[in-house]
């Protein structure tokens, strides 16, 4: 089952090609809606974010920045451990001094510190020179803004609101509430180590590893081609540290970060001594490769010192492995996939798939969809955009299969990936005629019509008038004798 997590919502403004709109992120969200509309702008909005708050927590990321202001921080947190040791219930942020919770607000409101780390991101993922470009071109906008709210049980715990213009990056954010004893319990360990005279440089360096980071991880679309130029684009990144600029080669940094997991991409903690523990994400690959690749694929370590691993795909019965250029287009597609949960992601991690069905069969798509319900379960945020009716239409029944296990407390044999209706959020990225850009609306789930954007219906109706409107013709003819000698 899923942990239910921070609730975290997320709004945009002008940004990209969306006008303005807001998703509120679920276990599973879903990004739908005509090409160009913003989904993949939005995804990677999700995983900059992510790679610099460390994930999206129910308390605001604090403490990595303490150290710039080491004589009023540490002041401030001798308070907060003063208040702890000498009180016993129940601590929220409201309970410390206004001086001491200004002091912490700071990190949210200066941005000097977390939204100049956001903006570097933001241009690194996007490839970008400036973070500017990131604002609407059409309408003549000249700023693009991006909210993010975490809560819990309907009350908001802090936010941190982002002004993008011309001249740089405006942040605010506000502390609404949070239990400070809650928080983490490494920050009894930083107390600790505070009274018994340790080092304050050595003091943030040992607890900014302490705190466990939610880890993002990003699969960008055209997959199969990454995958068919590998070795090319390995060396080329190998001799070109990759920097928080667009790379050598022209990469945006999700590409580059991307092809630098490959590259360090370790098959030898799988086997033999010393080899890491078996974890769910294990067998989550292993079925996709069973249901789906039908094979296996592994990675041959390189020779020689410095170079990178070579991935290769062994079919079903067969006695020798065949390099993924000589594989099919679906194989060289979910390979990273498989390579990437069984390598990296970890219950608590964002995974974010740009057009998962894409080079799969009708039949493989389904599948996938029974593949991302695994992985909620298992406890990791998936994000994905997808232009697939079929995948969609297997999800829409992953949720009622979750919806009626709900209701009944029994389990279908056949339903292992179901899902709670309440852990998926579809959002539809629309933009109407004549519109400057797209806006974002939620599609509902309905037990009968399940999670399918209505533009879907649109294009079957059609395919199916034009369908009985020229087999109608046929007979016509056929009838009248028209048929050509």
């Amino acid at each position: 089952m899923t942990n239910p997590g921070p609730e975290i919502r997320i709004a945009v403004k002008n940004f990209g090609p969306v006008v303005e709109g807001t998703i509120d992120l679920r276990p599973l969200t879903v990004f739908v809606g005509p090409s160009n509309t913003g989904k993949t702008w939005f995804a990677v909005l999700i995983y900059a974010l992510q790679q610099v708050l460390g994930g999206f927590r129910r308390f605001p990321p604090v403490i990595q920045y303490l150290s710039r202001d080491f004589p009023n921080m540490l002041e401030t947190i001798k308070n907060v451990a003063d208040t702890l040791s000498s009180d016993s219930k129940e601590l929220r942020f409201f309970d410390l001094g206004e001086t001491d919770r200004e002091r912490i607000q700071s990190v949210l409101t200066k941005s000097e510190l977390l939204g100049k780390d956001v903006g570097r991101q933001l241009e690194h993922c996007f490839g970008l020179d400036t973070v500017s470009n990131l604002i609407r071109i059409s309408g003549n906008c000249n700023e693009a803004r991006v909210f993010l709210e975490i809560g819990e049980s309907a009350k908001i715990l802090w936010n941190f609101h982002m002004t993008i213009s011309e001249s740089g990056i405006y942040t605010d954010g506000k502390i609404e509430d949070f239990d400070v004893k809650g928080v983490e319990k490494t920050f009894d360990n930083l107390f600790e180590k505070i009274f018994s005279g340790n080092q304050i440089t050595d003091i943030f360096a040992n607890f900014s590893r302490e705190i466990k980071r939610e880890d993002a991880h990003y699969l960008p679309a055209d997959r199969s081609g990454i995958m068919h130029t590998y070795r090319v684009i390995a060396s080329s990144l190998i001799q070109h540290a990759v920097r928080p600029v667009p790379t050598p080669l022209g990469f945006s940094g999700v590409m580059a970060d991307f092809m630098q997991s490959l590259i360090h991409y370790d098959e030898s903690s799988r086997h033999g001594a010393g080899q890491r523990p078996r974890s769910p994400m294990d067998d989550i690959a292993e079925a996709l490769e069973k249901d789906t690749l039908a094979g296996r694929i592994r990675a041959v370590s390189p020779s020689l010192p410095g170079g990178y691993p070579e991935f290769v795909y062994r079919p079903r019965g067969a006695e020798r492995d065949i390099r993924l250029t000589q594989a099919s287009s679906m194989v060289s597609e979910l390979a990273p996939v498989v390579l990437l949960v069984r390598d990296s992601v970890r219950a608590g991690d964002t995974l974010l798939i740009d057009e998962p069905e894409a080079h799969l069969h009708p039949a493989a798509q389904t599948e996938m969809a029974t593949f991302l319900a695994r992985l909620v379960r298992a406890g990791v945020r998936v994000v994905i955009t997808t232009h697939s009716d079929w995948l969609l239409q297997e999800i829409g029944n992953l949720m009622r299969a979750g919806a009626l296990s709900e209701k009944t407390g029994e389990t279908e044999a056949s339903s292992e990936g179901e899902l709670r209706p309440s852990d998926v959020g579809v959002w539809l990225f629309d933009r109407e005629k004549n519109a400057e850009g797209s806006t974002i609306r939620e599609i509902p789930f309905d037990p009968t019509e399940g999670v399918q954007p209505g533009d879907y219906e649109d294009v079957a109706e059609r395919l199916y008038n034009r369908s009985a409107d020229l087999q109608d013709r046929l007979e016509d003819a056929a009838e009248n004798g028209k048929t050509r000698e």
